[in-house]
């Protein structure tokens, strides 16, 4: 029963920091992107319906890059204060293991990043998708439409490309692959070093075709100065179902890498993002598994202390999860530890600082 009592307090403790630090970090995410939209409003003349709905759309991908925070902000102001009232010392000297204490919290980050998962890989790539949409439909207004650049993407019937660069002011794009696939076999790959399009028709130039047997190798290949492909769809259409890795679910993600492995692309980017699908929202967990350990070391140092080592902690894991997510896409490390060994480097420290309280 006293047991009971003192998980019951932990948890109430810990949830006003916690729904507090995703309001206050919501906010501060939103207000580079309201700055932003305010510029679209008052320069382009965007209707404030269309600023709104784009607010909306954006909202769920903010929450989620609030809730690892907000669960370490939360972990260290709870148990922080805890410990500096000397509750935390009564609790243990009553005979409760410090597992015991912390494990409503343990539970609590795993339904957190339960539902941080649910979230980025269903709801966030729908809301960013419709977000995208808006911003290609409506404000820019080009003769070319806002190609994502470097982005794996599916066009109109069995069409894929691949755009490295897009050179607006002359209506170019540069390095861009194009494949047709017939699930026969192997798909044709087209490479050219610029395209341009008219009536619905892509103009490669300067490139080289290339088709494949069943074994991937390489049965013929024709060099060429010009190519025209009629696509039989307007360029909006094609490239406005166009969708980057943060429109895409896992399963959307596994089926770009399937298709994209076939023709022999390099795919690490795409395989990254994959994985980190998953690693990301398993930080919230991490972050209990750490913080709860380092709120007993540095609790008497008070709130500003925990906040502070809250945000210094989430910084270092962000910026280590960015390298880390570039080594992977570069292949200088392997696509899978570019997307976990972030979390991984966190888990293992959180696991040992947790050993060590537990025992003493």
């Amino acid at each position: 029963m006293r047991n009971t009592i003192f998980k019951r307090y932990i948890i109430k403790e810990f949830s006003v920091p916690f729904f507090m630090g995703i309001a206050g970090m919501t906010v501060i995410l939103m207000s580079d992107l309201l700055f932003e939209l305010m510029d679209y409003l008052v320069s382009r003349r965007t209707p404030l319906s269309v600023i709104l709905k784009l607010i909306w759309y954006k909202l769920p991908e903010i929450i989620l890059l609030t809730l690892p925070v907000a669960v370490l902000l939360a972990v260290f102001m709870s148990l922080g204060r805890l410990v500096k009232d000397s509750e935390m010392t009564v609790m243990r000297t009553a005979g409760i293991s410090f597992l015991s204490l912390v494990s409503p919290l343990i539970v609590l980050g795993v339904v957190i990043s339960g539902i941080a998962f649910l979230l980025g890989d269903y709801i966030v790539p729908q809301a960013n998708s419709e977000f995208e949409q808006i911003i290609r439909k409506v404000i820019f207004e080009e003769n070319l439409p806002q190609i994502e650049e470097d982005v794996f993407f599916k066009g109109t019937g069995n069409y894929y490309f691949y755009v490295r660069y897009v050179d607006r002011t002359q209506g170019i794009m540069r390095d861009v692959l194009v494949y047709e696939t017939n699930y026969t076999g192997l798909p044709q790959l087209i490479s050219a070093k610029e395209a341009s399009y008219e009536q619905k028709t892509l103009i490669l130039r300067d490139g080289i075709s290339r088709d494949f047997d069943q074994s991937g190798f390489v049965t013929s290949e024709i060099k060429f100065d010009e190519v025209s492909i009629n696509i039989g769809q307007d360029l909006n259409t094609i490239f406005g179902v166009q969708k980057s890795t943060s429109e895409m679910t896992r399963k959307e993600l596994a089926e770009q890498i399937a298709i994209f492995s076939r023709s022999g692309a390099n795919v690490n980017e795409l395989i990254v993002d994959y994985h980190r699908k998953l690693s990301i929202p398993l930080v919230s967990l991490v972050f209990v598994l750490l913080g709860a350990p380092l709120s007993v070391r540095f609790g008497k140092g008070g709130t500003f202390l925990g906040v502070g080592l809250a945000i210094g902690i989430a910084l270092v894991y962000y910026v280590l999860s960015a390298f880390c997510r570039t080594l992977g896409g570069e292949g200088i490390l392997h696509p899978f530890l570019g997307a976990w060994l972030p979390t991984f480097i966190f888990l293992v420290a959180g696991i040992c600082l947790f050993w060590d309280v537990e025992r003493v």
